[in-house]
């Protein structure tokens, strides 16, 4: 932001102080326009938090994650992420997850992409501790459309997840999922990038109805040569079961770029 000009001493205008009041509505004007796209989204995200229907309880969680990215081609990109997430109040940890994943820019604005991540949930019993085990297989696109500063972003993911659940009849679960998310970021000098998403998840043929839960992300990712490190916080509700609590939930992340 530029410092305001002064009139030079000895010109007509010497003497004369712009009011602070006009002062204060210059400075905003000149930023106010920078990234009204941001203020906007934020605006619909605040809104979506109030209108959808709250859940039972608050929970605070941990979420973090590292992985690298390989450039194999010009346009093909294949990542690996180890992700350890903790639950109920940082106490317990409630999974283990790598993953695996390739996707291909078909085009400036469009990614596609394919993956699999392997979930493992520790289940405590009165006798032992358990693992249950899931299997997520998803593909789906990315579109980009940049107005300098600010890149507008959106995904949509199919997800296959299937998995044996610790009781006693061991019945294999499915569960079928799309999900949507729209997210806005801005890139600053210095490799600063702050970001902000809203995510949709719908459930189909589930008996709890289509619509599953949603998320709001407000982060920020530092860019130092091929490291980038990622912090955020993240409000998750989830919208099938009303007994499941509200989360909150900061996560960090490191990834390094071949």
């Amino acid at each position: 932001m530029g410092v305001l000009p002064t009139s030079p001493s000895g010109s007509a205008n010497a003497g004369h102080t712009r009011p602070a009041c006009s002062r204060a509505a210059l400075i905003y004007g000149q930023t106010a326009g920078k990234v009204p796209t941001l203020r906007i989204f934020a605006l619909i995200l605040s809104s979506l938090a109030l209108a959808l229907p709250a859940s039972a309880g608050q929970e605070f969680r941990l979420w973090s994650e590292a992985g690298i990215r390989v450039k194999v081609a010009k346009r093909l990109r294949l990542e690996f992420d180890g992700h350890l997430r903790l639950e109920k109040n940082l106490s317990v940890v409630d999974s283990l997850m790598p993953e695996l994943s390739v996707s291909y820019r078909a085009a400036k604005f469009l990614r596609l992409e394919a993956g699999f991540r392997y979930i493992a949930e520790p289940i405590e019993s009165l006798e032992d501790t358990y693992l249950e085990s899931w299997y997520r297989f998803f593909a789906g696109a990315r579109l980009s459309h940049r107005m300098k500063p600010v890149t507008l972003k959106y995904r949509l993911r199919f997800e296959e997840e299937f998995g044996w659940p610790w009781r006693k009849d061991e019945a294999l679960t499915a569960k079928h999922t799309v999900r949507n998310l729209f997210g806005a970021e801005v890139r600053l000098p210095g490799g600063f990038v702050p970001n902000l998403s809203g995510e949709l998840f719908l459930r189909i043929a589930d008996p709890d109805g289509p619509l599953h839960k949603w998320r709001a992300t407000a982060g920020l990712d530092w860019e130092i040569g091929r490291h980038t490190l990622s912090l955020y916080y993240r409000l998750e509700d989830p919208l099938g079961d009303a007994e499941d609590p509200t989360r909150h939930i900061l996560g960090t992340g490191y990834h390094y770029s071949f």
